[in-house]
């Protein structure tokens, strides 16, 4: 039976939302594989969970006992009075939304320690977490909503171009967070109490104008083999004027679960734009792995929006997959299966140093 790692949790916003990720991949996969499930705690080092396997036992984080680990060249180490051996990792799945887990850092640190892991690479990652540089680079192939991000930097400035060159109907969101957290309707007279409260929680916030008549579309997409796997399209059903975390996360866990139509119905027309503009996407910033592309969609002005990307998305978007014949399973082995090659570090020999000593 082949072993593989597991990673959630980790220093985010969205730390439970990772652990339900994680280990709803394990107990889907616990029949087909050895599982070693590792804990990125929230002081962002590594732990041995693999024996853990209610969900229950994250919800008092001050009272877990859990072995330190440490993972460094292609294995994982226990640490006792030393750091003992543990296991030679084939591969780790990453599940950890947001913070160093999906902003291409911990991609990074596995690169390094010559650990193969799921997801886009560092680059890729990084370009995905920052909302408004993703925009930036795709706003040639998709539209993009006005907006302007906003820091300590060029916080005065940018609140005077907010005031004379934005319309009215306004967003606030943060500029590296997900899952809503943050995200504000606002207008010119109450937008710098919301900027100033996300300016306390992210590096910087984005300003946007608001699609006042819109509706929302999600699609996934996998590279399976080198071919694009697109997922069916959904209409998530918001009672607000976006969709919030709790909509997200804490009403979908009730017997109703979230209200989203799958697939949407849409046009022709507008499911094909939707495909092209996730293929383009996707190509454009070299994703790897899965990926759920967000879109806001004008009804007025029949305009499709790019929102964002979302490189870790929740649950894997396996619902999104089924409809297209792909189960939980067979979309987790196709993420292991198209995992990247271990990253190349090259030395060139210059003899320089040699030089320098004569």
């Amino acid at each position: 039976m082949e072993r593989l790692c597991v990673i959630f949790g980790g220093a985010s916003c969205e730390h439970d939302i990772s652990i339900i990720t994680g280990m709803q991949l394990c107990k889907n996969l616990e029949s087909k594989y050895k599982l070693e499930k590792i804990y990125l705690g929230l002081d962002n080092n590594f732990y041995l969970a693999t024996d853990v396997k209610d969900i229950d036992f994250f919800q008092n984080k001050s009272k877990m006992k859990l072995k330190q680990i440490i993972l460094y060249n292609g294995a994982l180490y226990i640490k006792n009075i030393f750091f003992k051996k543990y296991c030679d990792i084939v591969a780790i799945i990453n599940c950890c939304h947001g913070g160093v887990g999906e902003n291409g850092d911990l991609y990074s640190f596995f690169a390094i320690n010559k650990i193969r892991s799921t997801g886009a690479d560092s680059l890729a990652s990084h370009i995905a977490m920052d909302k408004d540089l993703a925009k930036t680079l795709l706003k040639d192939i998709v539209p993009t909503v006005k907006g302007i991000k906003i820091n300590k930097e060029n916080y005065e400035k940018s609140i005077k171009d907010v005031k004379e060159h934005f319309t009215s109907d306004l967003i606030a969101k943060p500029n590296s967070l997900g899952s809503s957290i943050g995200v504000k309707v606002v207008d010119k007279t109450n937008f710098i109490e919301q900027l100033d409260a996300i300016l306390a929680i992210d590096d910087s916030a984005l300003i946007e104008e608001r699609v006042v008549d819109k509706i929302e579309y999600n699609q996934a997409c996998i590279l399976n083999n080198g071919e694009l796997i697109l997922s069916a399209i959904e209409q998530p059903i918001s009672k607000d004027k976006f969709l919030s975390f709790d909509e997200k996360y804490i009403f979908s866990n009730k017997s109703k679960g979230q209200d989203r139509i799958i697939p949407a119905k849409i046009s022709k027309t507008l499911k094909s734009e939707i495909n092209l503009c996730t293929k383009k996407i996707y190509k454009a910033l070299n994703m790897r792995g899965v990926v759920r592309i967000d879109y806001i969609y004008d009804v007025k002005n029949k305009i499709l929006y790019f929102n964002e990307i979302n490189t870790i998305p929740g649950s894997m978007a396996f619902y999104l997959f089924e409809p297209v014949g792909i189960d939980y399973i067979t979309l987790v082995e196709k993420l292991i299966a198209n995992i990247g090659d271990e990253k190349k570090y090259s030395y060139f020999d210059s003899s320089v140093l040699s030089k320098k000593m004569h």
